[in-house]
């Protein structure tokens, strides 16, 4: 793995491009993908412009879009292969805009780490996201929020889903055209 030296460019078409590694980007960058009122199309762009990902370059541009989001996508996923096996599920387990409180809380309880001042690459700060235990709050939430009840004992199954509920992360979906998202983006560049 990654014992001497931590990435800090993505390779595209055998060209390495410097980007930023620092976990804020990256979580703006996940907060992107994985927002549903931002059309694919304009996804790419975003994290170009708005994250500044490649300290704007705009050369970048004009290579392929998909193979630059493949290439974003594997630096997110630090290198590791896709988990086709996973479980599909409409449960939103964690939103890093609703839930950064009680995840600057859990690094701080099971690390000691202050996130507000902390400067960490993605891969260390997703190492140890992914390592939080389930005595911090933020992992009893999450387990709250994508419990399957049907596998629940019968007698906890109410209570489950009355704390599922309480817990769950509604998704605002906000239809917007793709005329006002490009000028959102150009008001963001100053165009």
């Amino acid at each position: 793995m990654f014992l001497e030296n931590l990435p800090k460019s993505i390779e595209i078409k055998s060209d390495f491009f410097p980007i930023r590694t620092d976990f804020r980007t990256w979580i703006k960058v996940e907060s992107i993908l994985k927002d549903v009122n931002i059309p694919n199309e304009f996804k790419l762009s975003m994290i170009i412009i708005v994250c500044d990902l490649f300290y704007g370059k705009t050369n970048i541009k004009k290579l392929n879009q998909d193979v630059i989001l493949d290439s974003i996508f594997s630096f997110w996923r630090m290198f590791k292969p896709l988990n086709t096996k996973a479980k599909v599920t409409n449960d939103i387990a964690y939103s890093y805009d609703h839930d950064f409180d009680l995840i600057a809380s859990a690094f701080r309880q099971q690390y000691n780490i202050n996130l507000f001042e902390e400067d960490m690459h993605w891969f260390v700060f997703k190492s140890l996201f992914d390592g939080l235990n389930d005595n911090t709050l933020f992992k009893k939430i999450v387990q709250y929020r994508t419990i399957d009840l049907s596998k629940a004992p019968k007698e906890q199954r109410k209570e489950y889903g009355e704390l599922k509920e309480f817990y769950r992360i509604k998704e605002d979906v906000v239809k917007r055209s793709p005329k006002e998202i490009e000028q959102e983006l150009l008001a963001k560049v100053g165009g």
